[in-house]
């Protein structure tokens, strides 16, 4: 009998690593599959990312530090105020013309719609991401008075870059960039 119950305890952890190594992630479970959807909504920030880049290992990890430093540039127009995604997600000189934009707009009115970002390009070299993104904030309502670098309804260009620093990855750079697209 002891032998029965030895062999149990060593096959049973086996069975269930076994059908539970089935499971993969589905097209109808976003949260779990790969960033290779050509769309990624965040309705909350009021975001939209168009065809994003399919990168591998730390690239990955980078892309996805601008996607959250993005969420956090809208919910800061949203809200009003720089929260953890937008200040955790890029270097000080980054994220410090935000604050200081919402602290001299003071405005309680704050902007609405959605903000469309288009990948146009992504290229990556030792411990840099560097993305032309096409912004189309066209649909984006900016209230009266509020600041520029908070927003505008336009469309336009920019170019982001994203460093490892010392492990983690930070936006580094968020420009405009001259041109259209």
């Amino acid at each position: 009998m002891s032998t029965h119950r030895i062999a149990l305890a060593l096959v049973l952890p086996l069975l269930l690593v076994a059908g539970c190594a089935d499971e993969e992630p589905t097209a109808d479970d976003p949260a779990e599959s790969g960033s290779s959807a050509a769309e990624i909504d965040y309705p909350e920030e009021g975001v939209d990312l168009v065809d994003p880049p399919e990168l591998k290992g730390v690239y990955q990890q980078a892309l996805q530090t601008y996607v959250d430093f993005e969420r956090g540039r809208r919910l800061a127009a949203r809200e009003g105020k720089v929260g953890r995604l937008l200040s955790f997600n890029a270097i000080a000189r980054v994220s410090d013309p935000f604050r200081e934009a919402l602290a001299a707009y003071g405005g309680t009115t704050t902007y609405d719609g959605d903000v469309v970002i288009e990948f146009l390009d992504a290229k990556t070299r030792d411990s840099v991401l560097v993305l032309d993104i096409c912004v189309d904030a066209t649909a984006l309502t900016v209230p009266d008075g509020a600041p520029t670098q908070l927003g505008e309804a336009t469309r336009a260009p920019q170019r982001i870059e994203v460093t490892n620093i010392v492990g983690p990855w930070r936006v580094t750079k968020a420009e405009s960039v001259d041109g259209t697209c």
